[in-house]
C-alpha cells in the first residue's frame, strides 16, 4: 500500500494507492484540513484513524511520498509518519529527475503541487499543455512541446475570495458553490453564486486565452485539478477535468524514484 499526501495552505488530500496486479491503484481519498498548530501525535492519530476507517492496516504501508507547500509542516508530518507507521516519508522536490526542464528565474520557487501536476499531465496528455489548479489559489502552470515549464500565474481561489467577500460584507449571506438559475442573479444569492461559477470560469477561459497567445502554440490541452475545478469546469471552453491528477502525480513519481 502506498500513501500519498498533498499537503495546501487549506487542506491535505491524502491518497490511499493498492497493489492491483502489481500495478498501484486508487482506492480512496480523505481529505482533512490544515492545522498548522497541530501537533506532530494529533497529525498521527488522524492518519490512524483514517487508515483504520477503511479497515486497512498500516502494517501494508510500503511508501509514503508527499508534497507539500506548507514548509512548516513538513517536519512535523515526517516526524508522525515515522513515529505511527515506521516510514520515511520522501518529498518532492524540484531537484528530482522528472524529464522536464523549469524555465523560471527561481525553479525552488515552483511549487511542488504545481511540479507534480505538470509531471502527470505530461504522462497523461499530449504537449503542449496548461494545467489549471483550482485550490485555495488558482494557479495556471504553462508547458510548451518541448516539456519546458514556462512559468506560472497565481489568482485567488474562488472559494477563498468569495469567503473573505461574504466575511467583510454584512449584508451578503453564505452560499453554496453551484451553478444557479441565471447568469444575472436575481437575488443575493445567485448573485454570489453567478460570480463563483460563471465569472470565475470566464477568468479561466480568458487567462487561457492569452496564455496561448504568449505560448505561440497549436493544440494546447487544458487540464483542469483541484477542489472547486469539479463545480468550473463544465463552463468552460474545452478543457479536461481530471479530479486525481496531483495524487495520481505523486504515485507515479513514487514508482518512477523508489518503487
Amino acid at each position: 500500500m502506498l500513501i500519498c499526501v498533498d499537503v495546501g495552505n487549506t487542506t491535505i488530500a491524502i491518497g490511499i494507492f493498492c497493489l492491483k496486479q502489481e500495478k498501484y491503484q486508487l482506492q480512496d481519498t480523505m481529505c482533512i484540513e490544515t492545522k498548522v498548530e497541530r501537533t506532530m501525535d494529533e497529525y498521527g492519530h488522524i492518519f490512524l484513524e483514517n487508515i483504520r476507517h477503511l479497515n486497512l492496516s498500516i502494517n501494508d504501508v510500503k511508501g509514503i511520498i508527499i508534497s507539500s507547500v506548507v514548509p512548516y509542516l513538513d517536519f512535523i508530518l515526517e516526524e508522525s509518519f515515522v513515529k505511527y507507521f515506521h516510514i520515511q516519508p520522501h518529498f518532492v522536490n524540484v531537484d528530482m529527475p522528472l524529464g522536464m526542464n523549469i524555465c523560471i528565474d527561481h525553479p525552488k520557487q515552483l511549487g511542488a503541487d504545481l511540479l507534480v501536476g505538470a509531471y502527470m499531465a505530461l504522462k497523461k496528455y499530449q504537449v503542449p499543455l496548461i494545467v489549471v489548479d483550482m485550490g485555495t489559489a488558482t494557479t495556471f502552470v504553462a508547458v510548451d512541446r518541448n516539456k519546458n515549464i514556462l512559468g506560472v500565474i497565481i489568482y485567488p481561489g474562488v472559494v477563498e475570495s468569495f469567503r473573505n467577500l461574504i466575511s467583510s460584507t454584512s449584508l451578503l449571506e453564505s452560499a453554496k458553490i453551484k451553478a444557479p438559475k441565471h447568469i444575472i442573479g436575481k437575488n443575493t444569492e445567485e448573485s454570489l453564486q453567478s460570480g463563483m461559477i460563471y465569472a470565475s470560469s470566464s477568468v479561466v477561459d480568458g487567462t487561457i486565452k492569452k496564455m496561448k497567445e504568449e505560448m505561440k502554440e497549436e493544440n494546447v490541452q487544458i487540464i483542469l485539478t483541484g477542489g472547486v475545478a469539479k463545480y468550473i469546469a463544465p463552463y468552460c471552453n474545452n478543457v479536461i477535468y481530471d479530479e486525481h491528477l496531483l495524487l495520481e502525480g505523486l504515485k507515479e513519481i513514487y514508482c518512477q524514484l523508489y518503487k
